[in-house]
């Protein structure tokens, strides 16, 4: 069907190009006619001008012949009056005369004007030997009549006409009367000469002669003719062409006619092709469409079978629905994990329960609590580690005897308990307590012990307020105050909490400026090696000189650092700062000195941690076995961490554990870690004077040490005998206020080149003994 189409398409073209065509040529032939026959108008019109202007300057000859037959024959004129007659005749006719002749006996007497025919004065034209002269001359005397000869160069140079009459007298030649005509002059005149570009293309020639004006070419190219026929039956021919712009509108005006139709003709077959193709297509998707019912057909019979097969089966689903949403709401307010209530049933409840102690006035309260150190255990053992060990708190809880209304977790390490019926403190502590001892105890996971401590937050309805949002919002901040406090206790909300809670968010924010402020800065605290009495190295402190509240202890914005994040770019700036001025101090000294900085928890999970230490190092030029960082005891670490502490050892660095003894750590640390030092901690140090058990401490962590082949320092000696008892245990490395506190650099560089001198003198003093 497509190729039938296509045969039509065919044909049609070649039925209606040739017809066009044919037509289109007639067409531009009846505009060639046209403009032939305007053309033709033209030329005989310009031929009738040209003749006219010939003419009429040709008659001047009959006013000289008058002249010579009257005044001067008959009345003898003089010369001079022969010249005025010449001048008044020249003036008063405009003409084309290039000049006006009275030669008598054939020789050039009188001549006008004669500017530019000096050379034609007293010329003998009998004897001129031009031919075309000399002819003229002959055919003059032979006729007796006025000829016209020309155009040919005249003696003045230029291209002109002469008409030339013989004058006799009684019968006998006296001489010659003429008129010569510039040709330029004649053109210009007629009009054919200032011609424009849109006019005809003109050639003119005196018959079988070549053309004196224009192209000689278009006497050859079928031109259009139009003839003058002067004196003495002399005949000029005027060829022309059409111009050639003319020509050229025509040529595109059957070009454009051309291309529209052809333009019509392609948007016409495109149309006819485009109506086929969509007759194609649509005939395509009604059999598509066609096949697809019948198809449909098959399958919806093949679907009523099933449905009636299927009907059965959905009897089933439908319990298996009911089930399924039973499920569902159990899910819904149920924690996957434990198996208690989760937050959004805990909210409802509570809800609940406010608005019946709204009419009853029955207390509430909420006891809201998580784990300490939760993220240790997780990060160190395992998620799956610490899934189990949070099963096992809540199945100890729920186990327990302990007057709980509701139990619910509201994620990660959070539980929330709801009591009713408590007025009276007392009551809501004994539950506390209860709690808090039911952690006494270690849970057992994978055959290891977890010792795992709670904090707990309590908020009193309405007291600790009104709405759910805001008890939990409450004893949730009761909580932090509990786990910063101390740990492992429980503690009431009440509005100062608020408050701090308050201004915790403040410093926070003002904490985030305090880098660009210029509020922190770095103090040093000197380390002294008993042993000989020479300072060992130094440790550096960050401060925080509030703007307006002074300086801040580190001990309350450090672990707000640590919580924002904002530790790792100070970290960054410490360790900066530290290197640098070791290395000022150790140029000055010219000996090197060991720098302690501290590392924190998030700084050790930065993955860019080691790059950073290397590029810092070598930007500041300190050698890295003169860096020791400090790590806190109760950084739990993974594999990545112990990792980037290798890393930290291969470069040089030394590796401290701080506060060694307070927290998690165990002797597999000291196998597993990579450490150089051990930290006692003040802790211990204070109790050396009263406390047995701190003493034994103390002299076992040293063994420890010198077992593991590690040095040790005990920070936080702050007495003559606590510094004696260390010595005297083995502890040679001593820091605290006994020798030094913490100072400014310009503090601590006097200290440093105090002690060098002292040790030059003592030096000194030894050599001379």
């Amino acid at each position: 069907m497509r190729k039938f189409h296509y045969v039509i398409v065919t044909l049609i073209f070649l039925a209606l190009i040739p017809s066009v065509e044919a037509t289109l040529k007639d067409y531009q032939a009846s505009l060639l006619k046209e403009l032939r026959t305007s053309e033709e108008s033209q030329l005989i019109s310009e031929a009738n001008s040209l003749k006219s202007v010939i003419e009429r300057n040709v008659n001047l000859m009959g006013a000289l012949e008058a002249y010579v037959r009257s005044d001067y024959l008959l009345h003898r004129s003089s010369d001079e009056d022969v010249q005025n007659f010449l001048a008044s005749l020249y003036g008063e006719v405009e003409s084309s005369a290039f000049n006006l002749i009275i030669a008598p006996h054939g020789i050039a007497k009188f001549v006008y004007p004669l500017s530019g025919n000096e050379n034609f004065v007293n010329w003998n034209l009998l004897q001129d030997d031009r031919q075309d002269v000399q002819l003229q001359i002959q055919r003059a005397l032979q006729t007796k009549e006025m000829t016209l000869n020309g155009p040919f160069k005249l003696l003045q140079g230029n291209n002109g006409l002469v008409a030339r009459k013989a004058i006799y007298q009684d019968g006998m030649f006296w001489g010659f009367v003429s008129v010569g005509l510039d040709m330029d002059h004649l053109l210009k005149e007629s009009g054919i000469k200032e011609k424009s570009k849109s006019d005809l293309q003109l050639a003119i020639r005196v018959m079988g002669l070549e053309a004196f004006y224009g192209d000689k070419h278009i006497f050859e190219q079928h031109p259009m003719y139009s003839t003058i026929v002067l004196a003495h039956d002399e005949v000029w021919e005027l060829a022309a062409l059409p111009p050639e712009n003319s020509l050229k509108r025509i040529a595109e005006q059957i070009i454009w006619i051309r291309c529209s139709y052809l333009s019509v003709l392609l948007l016409g077959l495109l149309f006819y092709l485009y109506i086929v193709r969509q007759k194609n297509n649509l005939s395509i998707m009604v059999e598509e469409r066609t096949q697809a019912l019948r198809i449909a057909n098959e399958d919806l019979t093949a679907m009523n079978e099933e449905l009636l097969a299927g009907e059965h089966e959905l009897q089933e689903f439908t319990v298996k629905l009911q089930e399924s949403e039973q499920q569902l709401s159990y899910i819904a307010y149920h924690d996957m994990l434990t198996g208690i209530s989760n937050r959004a049933y805990f909210l409802t409840a509570l809800q609940s329960s406010i608005e019946q102690a709204e009419t009853s006035g029955m207390p509430i309260s909420i006891l809201f609590f998580d784990l300490d150190n939760f993220k240790i255990v997780n990060d160190s053992q395992g998620h799956h580690t610490g899934d189990l060990l949070l099963q096992g708190v809540v199945e100890r809880i729920r186990h327990a005897e302990v007057p709980i209304d509701l139990f619910a977790r509201f994620g990660g390490d959070e539980f929330a308990i709801l009591l009713k019926g408590y007025s009276e403190d007392k009551a809501i502590e004994q539950v506390c307590e209860q709690l808090l001892d039911l952690f006494k105890l270690p849970f057992h996971i994978s055959g290891k012990m977890f010792f795992a401590n709670i904090s707990v937050g309590i908020a009193m309805y309405p007291s600790g307020g009104t709405t759910g949002e805001e008890l939990l919002k409450n004893a949730d901040i009761a909580m932090y105050t509990a786990k910063n406090d101390s740990g492992s206790t429980y503690r009431f909300f009440n509005k100062q909490m608020e408050t701090n809670s308050i201004s915790k968010l403040e410093m926070g924010n003002h904490l985030r400026e305090a880098l660009d402020r210029g509020e922190l800065e770095i103090v040093y605290q000197p380390q002294v090696d008993c042993s000989i009495g020479e300072i060992s190295g130094v440790e550096a402190l960050l401060r925080w000189n509030h703007t307006t509240k002074g300086y801040v202890s580190p001990g309350e914005f450090i672990p707000l650092a640590e919580e924002m994040g904002l530790i790792v770019p100070i970290g960054e700036w410490i360790l900066r700062g530290a290197c640098e001025q070791m290395k000022k101090w150790q140029s000055l000294l010219g000996k090197p000195l060991p720098i302690s900085v501290n590392l924190s928890v998030r700084q050790l999970h930065d993955d860019k941690l080691v790059d950073k230490v290397q590029r810092i190092l070598q930007e500041t030029g300190l050698d890295a076995c003169c860096l020791e960082m400090e790590i806190t005891e109760n950084v739990a670490m993974q594999e990545e961490q112990l990792d980037a502490l290798r890393e930290l050892r291969k470069l040089g660095v030394a590796i401290s554990v701080d506060d060694f003894g307070t927290q998690y750590s165990s002797l597999s640390y000291l196998k597993r870690f990579p450490v150089t030092k051990i930290k006692l901690d003040q802790s211990f140090v204070r109790g050396v004077h009263s406390d047995d058990k701190d003493q034994a401490m103390i002299k076992a962590i040293i063994s420890v040490a010198r077992s593991f082949d590690l040095d040790i320092i005990a920070e936080g000696v702050e007495t003559e005998a606590q510094a004696s008892f260390l010595v005297a245990s083995g502890c040679n490395q001593i820091q605290g206020y006994y020798f030094y506190r913490p100072m400014s650099a310009a503090q601590t560089e006097q200290v440093l080149l105090e002690s060098q001198w002292k040790m030059s003198n003592l030096d000194a003093a030894a050599a001379s003994e």
